[in-house]
């Protein structure tokens, strides 16, 4: 939940970079390590996380790996940069093009752990706390989904319009994240305990 902040905060205290685009813009500024290295702690938390069955650990396995494929495959700094990108050097389109896919997926594994893994149910009939909570989740996933859609819409259809100016990606990629990251403290039972 605080990657953003972090990335925000420390970009303009240390580099004056202002607000970027994207959490993913982070990369091309003085807060790249930071980026990466959150990316990563993420990811190996994620991959090394037991769950309660085997799907969960499947689930949350894969959001891992594309965690770390988000910090391995960095985003296009500028459209006409020629310059090889990340660790592999990779051509510009393609790597934006991985970082796009690994980022998708992570979000969309985002919203499905929250929708439909973490209302499961070990009884019958779950009691009112219960009920509460996979409320909660649900409005969690959707919200997700809908930061998603968000930005698939923005990036196919409004890119050269004003809203450009307001950091649409960096916004909605921040709402998706605290959405799932109060869905795990909910999960955890920091909030809503029985």
């Amino acid at each position: 939940m605080a990657l953003p902040v972090v990335l925000i905060i420390g970009g303009w205290l240390l580099g004056g970079n202002g607000i970027l685009g994207s959490i993913s813009s982070y990369y091309h500024s003085n807060m790249q390590d930071v980026f990466v290295g959150i990316l990563w702690v993420v990811g190996l938390f994620l991959i090394s996380y037991k769950g309660y069955d085997c799907l969960d650990d499947w689930v949350t396995n894969l959001s891992g790996i594309f965690a770390i494929g988000v910090a391995l495959f960095p985003t296009i700094a500028r459209d006409n940069d020629t310059s090889p990108l990340g660790v592999f050097q990779l051509p510009p389109a393609v790597s934006g093009t991985l970082h796009l896919i690994w980022a998708f997926l992570f979000f969309l594994l985002l919203a499905y752990n929250s929708y439909f893994l973490f209302t499961k149910t070990g009884s019958k009939t779950p009691g009112p706390q219960k009920i509460a909570r996979n409320r909660m989740y649900r409005i969690c996933g959707i919200i997700i989904i809908a930061s998603l859609s968000g930005i698939v819409l923005y990036m196919m259809f409004l890119q050269q319009t004003i809203l450009r100016h307001w950091a649409p990606v960096l916004i909605l990629e921040t709402i998706a994240l605290w959405a799932f990251g109060l869905s795990w403290l909910v999960k955890g039972e920091t909030l809503f305990r029985d």
